[in-house]
């Protein structure tokens, strides 16, 4: 089979069928060329004649379909919501929010000793469990109202911190209270298991970017620049508050004291 193409305008051929492959294969001649042959009624592309229209269809590039759609399993979906919530969680300040939490049990403790004297020594080393829970019920009040009336807390005051709702105001006072019961349960341990509560909520307030009593509403805490004048300030108060203490709970009370944590006789020597 014979065939004439036009190239760079003119009439070119006529060329058997072997020799346009050739040319064809290496690129010579694009499916757009022009070409006629013996028994066609004009003109027409190269790519329309049979014999070599499959040589066109092969260098054609292949398009793979779209990729399928990859469903996540649960466990991914909860692993990337909670890398999203980390990622726009405040900083944690963990070390000067547990020493400000530690200052703070000492004063509200301190004070409701003091309030209460042998009643409250009752309560925390007997075997009362409502007693028990009183004073509990007691810390978690002072912790709330300091927390909504004041945005901060001694401790936090001392060390430069202040907690506020996500808008920065403060947090109402059932949301306070609330905060204060979650912290002194989960956090504190209710005081028995303290050690081991404050060991999981550092593992994951670090895990989730916040701590157990703030993560249901996002509570945020804020923090000035810490410098040695906060130490400073807080090891004063830690002093005047152990001083101030002593001197206002009664001697029965201390005896009683020292010897629910073995230091009776520690105790006479300094005296002696």
């Amino acid at each position: 089979m014979k065939i004439w193409l036009i190239e760079n305008g003119e009439k070119q051929g006529p060329y058997e069928t072997y020799a346009l492959r050739e040319r064809i294969e290496v690129g010579e001649i694009s499916a757009d060329t022009l070409a006629w042959y013996q028994g066609a009624e004009g003109w027409d592309r190269i790519d329309t004649i049979p014999q070599l229209s499959l040589l066109f269809e092969a260098k054609k590039e292949v398009t793979p379909p779209p990729l399928p759609e990859v469903t996540q399993t649960p466990k991914q979906a909860l692993k990337e919501a909670i890398a999203r919530e980390v990622a726009k969680a405040p900083p944690l300040h963990m070390t000067r929010r547990l020493f400000a939490r530690l200052f703070d049990y000492m004063l509200y403790i301190s004070l409701i000793f003091v309030c209460f004297q042998e009643r409250a020594m009752q309560a925390m080393m007997g075997d009362s469990m409502p007693q028990f829970l009183g004073v509990g019920v007691a810390y978690v009040i002072l912790d709330g109202l300091m927390t909504h009336l004041w945005r901060s807390s001694p401790g936090k005051f001392l060390l430069g911190l202040k907690i506020t709702d996500q808008m920065g105001h403060a947090i109402p006072l059932k949301g306070s209270l609330i905060r204060s019961l979650r912290a002194w349960v989960l956090g504190l341990g209710m005081w028995v298991m303290m050690p081991f509560s404050l060991a999981i909520s550092a593992f994951m307030a670090k895990r989730f970017g916040y701590f157990l009593w703030d993560m249901p509403h996002r509570y945020r805490v804020l923090a000035r620049p810490f410098s040695a004048l906060h130490v400073i300030a807080y090891i004063v108060c830690v002093i005047i508050v152990n001083v101030v203490f002593s001197t206002l709970i009664s001697e029965d009370v201390m005896v009683e004291m020292y010897k629910a944590v073995g230091l009776e006789e520690w105790m006479r020597e300094m005296k002696q």
